[in-house]
């Protein structure tokens, strides 16, 4: 796994191993000694600048810091001192400074200090996460604190600390939706695996600092969540979870889970969710079922309505279809009651959600022949779940289907034509609001312009193409005049 880390991250670009080695062999790291003015006057030098430090003087401090560091690198026995004191200031610098060009020299030198101190003292991982960390916070280039990231996890490995998660998953994902060549889906999903085994590393078996890794990485999940679309695709899905099924396919627990991912990613519509859900859908029914039973008078509207949806589907496979259909009535009853409810945590839905359901109702409606409510129920479905088109859609089909019921039984004539053309203004609507539904509006249309009234059909009425009309019925829309072309 790290190999292949190393090839996909392609760690420490500016700060290979090599360049680390060659500046180690030729790095002055002396202590005390190899001040000129002698031992006593560094230990001076050092206590006046680093009571200025500890106030904060940073500007005060920073030249007698900078005249002891030229010779004195490591203050034994506190051998990083003169290096994380340089390295505060400089990142203090570098935070405070407007100026985008001094910044950056001031983040160069920080750097650089890091660097040395690597080459004197060695390579460690937290290290180069505060490095990466400074260099975040102060608005630095964000490809270079990923680089320090990446350092600190190659040699942390799944001691890395937690401090780099958010700031790393924040950055390349933003990198990543801007499309910088480096950071391709195949990085993004390394990326978060490698972060994954850290983290559960560290919850299963760091007892003092695991909590803090846990609530890191739930924030790294919700990073990785704005781009979870574009990185795992559904086969990515299907490979994970395909395994883990057929190794036990009765874990309820998990089918549910498998489900939930596939669902999102892959649609109804996949094989392996069909297979999955052909087990865990009896199974959940039961349960449901017999808790609903037990509960009835306590449940929120919606899941009463799921309970009778239930009992109906129960009643039909036993052949009794009556009594599957008068629960079929009260399920949607309940389901239309809860429309107006209240969000409660045991029926919590979201508004497209509701939208959804409003649909379903509206279709139920639909069946019945109850156009008008179901056209009220279409209208509340777009209104709940902006930018989709199916509701526009059976509106549109309802209108078109009104031929006979328009023109006194007959299905053919005037009245039955032009409702046509209502129905065409929504499937136009549905698809201007909703492209997915594009083709299946555009068929509707064509399929429907042969039966719109001939161009002298119209003349004989007095009307003009492009005029305006108002088509009576239950309709009771006002729409354009339109010909069949003849």
């Amino acid at each position: 796994m790290l190999k292949k880390w190393k090839s996909l991250l392609k760690f420490g670009s500016a700060l290979s191993l090599t360049v680390l080695m060659a500046g180690q062999a030729s790095a002055q790291c002396e202590s005390w000694e190899a001040y000129p003015n002698g031992v006593e006057s560094a230990k001076e030098k050092h206590v006046i600048y680093r009571d200025l430090f500890k106030s904060k003087k940073y500007k005060e401090a920073f030249p007698v810091w900078e005249e002891l560091f030229a010779t004195v690198k490591i203050p034994l026995p506190a051998k990083t001192t003169h290096f994380k004191n340089g390295i505060t200031m400089y990142k203090t610098f570098a935070k405070d400074e407007k100026d985008k060009a001094k910044k950056e020299e001031y983040l160069k030198k920080m750097m650089d200090l890091y660097d040395q101190m690597a080459a004197c003292l060695g390579e460690d991982s937290k290290d180069r996460a505060w490095e990466g960390y400074y260099i975040y916070s102060a608005r630095g280039s964000s490809e270079t604190a990923i680089e320090m990231f990446e350092k600190s996890i190659e040699l942390g490995k799944n001691e890395t600390d937690e401090m780099i998660f958010v700031p790393m998953a924040q950055l390349t994902v933003y990198l990543f939706k801007n499309k910088h060549p480096k950071f391709t889906a195949e990085y993004m999903r390394a990326l978060y695996d490698q972060l994954k085994g850290i983290a559960e590393h560290n919850i299963k078996n760091n007892q003092k600092e695991g909590e803090k890794y846990k609530k890191k990485w739930e924030k790294v999940e919700a990073e990785f969540g704005k781009i979870g679309g574009a990185i795992w695709g559904c086969d990515y899905y299907v490979d994970q979870y395909k395994p883990k099924f057929e190794g036990d396919k009765t874990n309820m627990e998990q089918n549910a889970e498998i489900l939930d991912i596939l669902k999102k990613k892959c649609g109804e519509e996949n094989e392996l969710y069909v297979e999955v859900l052909a087990i865990y859908q009896p199974w959940k029914d039961s349960v449901d079922y017999e808790i609903a039973k037990d509960n009835f008078g306590k449940l929120c509207n919606l899941k009463k309505g799921q309970f009778r949806e239930m009992e109906s589907r129960k009643f039909k496979k036993a052949g009794d279809e009556e009594a599957a259909e008068r629960y079929k009535e009260e399920a949607f009853d309940w389901y239309e009651k809860s429309l107006e409810d209240p969000s409660s945590p045991e029926c919590e839905t979201t508004e497209e959600e509701k939208g959804e359901l409003a649909y379903r109702i509206a279709y139920h409606y639909f069946g019945k022949g109850a156009y008008s409510k179901a056209r009220s129920l279409c209208y509340k479905a777009a209104e709940l779940k902006s930018g989709w088109g199916e509701p526009y859609m059976l509106i549109g089909n309802m209108y078109a289907s009104s031929g006979k019921r328009c023109s006194g039984g007959a299905g053919t004539g005037w009245d039955a034509q032009v409702v046509a053309w209502a129905a065409m203004d929504m499937w136009a609507k549905a698809k201007s609001v909703d492209p997915s539904v594009a083709s299946k509006a555009n068929s509707s249309i064509a399929k429907y312009k042969k039966y719109l009234p001939t161009k002298g059909d119209i003349f004989q009425r007095g009307l003009k193409e492009g005029g305006s009309y108002t088509v009576g019925c239950w309709i009771g829309a006002t729409t354009t005049i339109r010909s069949n072309g003849e």
